[in-house]
């Protein structure tokens, strides 16, 4: 995998996940409208629930990316590593 498109991809997710949480939360918290009612209890606890779920689920598929990206950036060095000593020719002890 080539690193750029690895880290591009990452962006984007970080920036997916950014625009979801930002419209997630808009959506739960309350706002300055007539229609906002604080006794609805059960209705605010639902989605005060949900947020919380959907922040947890982000945040773990963010750290998933993360752990997967780290993986296959030492991978890359490691392979160009062994990659690199195999070209180089064996030199002679006397």
């Amino acid at each position: 995998m080539d690193w750029n498109n690895n880290f591009e991809q990452f962006l984007n997710q970080l920036s997916d996940w950014q625009r979801g949480f930002i419209n997630n939360l808009t959506a739960t918290v309350p706002s300055a409208t007539p229609s906002y009612n604080p006794l609805n209890f059960t209705e605010n606890f639902a989605k005060t629930l949900r947020f919380q779920e959907e922040v947890v689920t982000s945040s773990l598929e963010f750290q998933a990316l993360l752990a997967r990206m780290s993986l296959e950036t030492r991978k890359q060095f490691w392979e160009g590593y062994f990659n690199l000593l195999k070209k180089t020719p064996d030199k002679k002890v006397d």
